[in-house]
């Protein structure tokens, strides 16, 4: 399984940083809606934006709108050049570009590339939880799973009861045959989700 970051704090934290005045926060919010209901409309909206002097409002509109399109690379590079301009204005939203540069990298399935925005992220803000859970995910699937499980860690340790990084140590666990650590961060998870443990998570051993 893949994670998804909490967007909604990124969204509303980019509004004042991306668009400087009401009209073009209001418009900014309007064309991210879009981008989540219409992706591939809101995308040429968001481009035609910009070309008319939308500046950067209109870039992370065009970025989303591509991300949620299935066009992961180019909104990857996007998130990532608009994090490298406010990497020592805003650091906090810089990282959480940074972040969803790796995850767009991840359904890319650019294990590499997104761990290192997820390292560039965590340069920013490294007691984020999410981000952690995040880089962990890309470890994970370059098959580094105890470097992963020590990202998770910390996680876990900032959010005990998260339960997607319950869920990817879970995984990492699988993959190194711990069964029993395996099955018991699966059964926290399904526990604090009421969902039921993954059908294909390891048994115990005796």
């Amino acid at each position: 399984m893949i994670i998804r970051l909490t967007i909604l704090f990124l969204l509303f934290s980019l509004h004042s940083t991306y668009a400087a005045d009401a009209a073009s926060q209001q418009k900014l919010q309007a064309c991210l809606k879009k981008a989540d209901e219409l992706p591939d409309i809101a995308a040429a909206d968001a481009e035609a934006w910009f070309w008319h002097g939308g500046g950067e409002a209109a870039r992370l509109c065009r970025d989303f709108a591509l991300f949620n399109s299935g066009d992961y690379v180019p909104a990857a590079k996007g998130f990532a050049a608009l994090a490298y301009l406010h990497e020592k204005t805003t650091p906090k939203q810089a990282a959480q570009l940074y972040a969803q540069a790796g995850l767009s990298y991840l359904r890319a399935e650019d294990t590499k590339t997104a761990e290192t925005c997820y390292a560039r992220a965590l340069a920013l803000t490294p007691n984020d939880a999410d981000i952690l859970t995040g880089r962990a995910t890309a470890r994970i699937g370059d098959g580094r799973y105890w470097d992963a499980i020590t990202d998770l860690n910390a996680a876990l340790k900032l959010k005990p009861n998260d339960i997607d990084a319950l869920r990817q140590r879970g995984r990492a666990w699988t993959y190194l045959d711990n069964y029993n650590n395996a099955q018991a961060d699966f059964s926290k998870a399904a526990m604090l989700s009421g969902e039921a443990v993954p059908a294909d998570a390891p048994a115990p051993k005796q």
